[in-house]
């Protein structure tokens, strides 16, 4: 585990430990904020094609999702952490022509053109960049409750920047309940086992991996992390994803059902994961918000079944309801969103909520 390093230079034991919060009253949370974010330095720049249309803003940057202080975006600017192998990675993504994304690569390891390799097949693969929108939006065309997302959202795609691990991370934390709790369960995580970089001027968390938290108690997920329910199932999703290659599992055709191997992940956990992880434009993930939603753009009802909102995405959108869905619910949240945009003239303070929690 790598050790963090002082304002001064010096540098201290890893924090991130959970094992150091067991019998404490000081825990990680409490001791980051005199902390040096890990500084990353500019590596390498890559181009990255992209077909037409295509919604930059949209695609990088989703109404719904809850702030997590992995990414940050601006209308003409996004930033984003990842780990590519080993090393942990900023990015900072721009676009500078119509077919073109810009991301510069920032790290604080060597990089190698095995890790440009595979960065560039992330983010392509993540954001859905070569994926051709042509068959879904002729579909979304003829459907009237389509009308108003496609004229904001045309040329979006799925984002799933995370990887498997991770994404599983966020859909067991979005089970049965708000989306303010799940914000503060992400953090906690965030905080205790994750990092703090900084980069292109931005500060940023990146996150764990399955390693880092094996073979924590489930009593210190609960306790220090405020898990609640979900303490005795994220150590069987390190355990998981220690065991399996991530390779292996984004190929497998059967991936929502390998997901349910995992206790604690049911059918809708499993269609979340697999619906983002494996780009599959047919596969929904409906809880109970989703269907009511749903079910008032589709079927102009108040309330339906998630069988009667699943067979008319089917109706309406064969081979693209999972698309659908995300096009309906981001619009939904357009106006309000969970995370706004950050105004360009205020990283210095975004910058600052993140390194000094305790200001």
């Amino acid at each position: 585990m790598n050790t963090e390093v002082q304002a001064d230079g010096k540098e201290l034991q890893p924090l991130y430990n959970s094992r150091r919060l067991e019998g404490t009253s000081v825990g990680a949370a409490a001791l980051r904020h005199v902390l040096a974010p890990r500084h990353l330095d500019l590596v390498d720049t890559i181009e990255l094609p992209v077909t037409g249309p295509f919604n930059r803003l949209h695609t990088l940057w989703k109404p719904s999702h809850f702030a997590t202080g992995l990414e940050a975006h601006t209308t003409t600017d996004s930033w984003r952490t990842f780990r590519v192998k080993e090393l942990l990675c900023g990015v900072h993504l721009r676009q500078e022509a119509p077919e073109v994304l810009v991301a510069a690569v920032h790290t604080d390891g060597e990089w190698k053109p095995d890790h440009r390799q595979a960065l560039a097949r992330r983010l392509a693969t993540g954001y859905g960049l070569q994926e051709d929108p042509s068959e879904f939006t002729d579909l979304a065309s003829r459907a009237p409750a389509m009308r108003e997302p496609l004229a904001a959202l045309t040329g979006m795609r799925q984002s799933c920047p995370e990887d498997l691990f991770e994404i599983a991370v966020v859909a067991l934390l979005l089970q049965n309940t708000t989306i303010a709790r799940t914000t503060q369960m992400m953090r906690n995580l965030l905080t205790h086992y994750g990092h703090l970089v900084s980069f292109a001027s931005i500060t940023l968390r990146a996150f764990f991996t399955p390693r880092d938290i094996a073979g924590i108690p489930a009593q210190t997920f609960k306790e220090a992390d405020r898990l609640g329910y979900r303490d005795k199932y994220l150590p069987r999703f390190a355990e998981f994803f220690t065991v399996n290659d991530f390779a292996t599992l984004g190929d497998d055709p059967a991936l929502t059902t390998r997901f349910q191997e995992i206790k604690g992940v049911g059918p809708y956990t499993a269609g979340v994961i697999a619906s983002h992880a494996s780009r599959d434009p047919s596969a929904v993930g409906l809880d109970v918000w989703n269907t009511k939603l749903l079910a008032r753009r589709l079927l102009d009802r108040d309330s339906a079944t998630q069988e009667e909102v699943r067979h008319q995405l089917g109706e309406l959108f064969p081979g693209h309801q999972g698309t659908a869905a995300l096009y309906l619910v981001e619009h939904d949240y357009l106006a309000t969103p969970v995370a706004p945009l950050l105004d360009a003239r205020h990283l210095a303070a975004w910058n600052h909520a993140l390194e000094d929690p305790a200001a």
